[in-house]
């Protein structure tokens, strides 16, 4: 999308910052907090993901990469410095009926000066725009990732770890059964499913396998949103949605421990799909 001279600098200079920062840097509550968030954001366990580096025709904001989240990073940062523009007028603008969303966060980045972003070569310099931006939740919003009511500060899953979490099998125990975790959701949701967006439930565990990551692989191409929230008494929920509405979601515990939940639909109102078709 860029030089890469210049995101391979900007990059260096992302991850010494990251070397030193800690929770009062990253506006987080402790350190070890900040810790986990440093070590996911530099995880790079997506070498072999499946699916383009760089899906959706370069489109800053659609769909997951397949690097780390510094390099993403890093490189949203080297394309603000070297176009003048602000990268989250990118950001799909795509209104969630049923859902609040926090704006504060993306207005306060897009009122960083350009000028800012263009002296960023240092530690220091680095410092002094991470806290500009409002530390995590702010490196949170520049990745793309949306703010709501109930949104946490915490590093999304990797493509690579949604993508494992998904082809877990169902049943470890069962030497017969083959079918993986995000087949057995997918199989409940096309029962559920009354305009066949999500295809037919037919043919073998393996054959469903094969479909239902079909299915979870143009879902990560497509993305155009990202959102980590807290669900009432539960875990911490990482959630994508394309542009219709379709989507998945995924409960991640620390940094390691990721867990598909299922299939999500176009949010609804009155019993209407509303505010999703453009």
């Amino acid at each position: 999308m860029y030089h890469h001279h210049h995101r391979n600098s900007m990059e260096v200079v992302v991850r010494q910052y990251l070397v030193e920062a800690d929770g009062r840097k990253l506006l987080l509550q402790d350190d070890d907090t900040a810790r986990t968030f440093i070590d996911d954001l530099a995880r790079n366990d997506d070498l072999h993901a499946t699916g383009n580096e760089h899906p959706g025709d370069n489109q800053l904001y659609r769909g997951m990469r397949s690097d780390s989240y510094v390099t993403q990073l890093a490189e949203v940062l080297a394309g603000w410095k070297e176009t003048s523009r602000h990268p989250l007028l990118e950001l799909p603008d795509v209104p969630m009926v049923g859902v609040t969303e926090d704006k504060s966060s993306l207005l306060r980045v897009l009122g960083i000066p350009l000028e800012m972003v263009v002296h960023v070569d240092s530690v220091a310099s680095m410092d002094s725009f991470i806290t500009a931006i409002g530390g995590a939740r702010g490196i949170l919003t520049l990745l793309g990732v949306r703010c709501t009511v109930g949104s946490a500060v915490v590093c999304p899953p990797t493509r690579a770890q949604c993508l494992e979490a998904f082809n877990r099998r169902q049943s470890s125990d069962s030497k017969s059964s083959i079918l993986t975790i995000g087949a057995r959701q997918w199989t409940k949701h096309v029962q559920r499913s009354l305009n066949g967006w999500w295809g037919v439930n037919k043919g073998s565990e393996a054959a469903k396998n094969a479909v239902a990551e079909c299915m979870i692989v143009q879902l990560l191409d497509s993305t155009v949103w990202k959102n980590i929230h807290g669900l009432p008494n539960g875990p911490v929920v990482f959630e994508i949605r394309q542009h219709e509405g379709y989507g998945a979601r995924w409960s991640i515990q620390g940094g390691k421990d990721v867990h598909f939940r299922g299939f999500v639909e176009p949010y609804f109102e009155n019993g209407h799909d509303v505010g999703w078709m453009h």
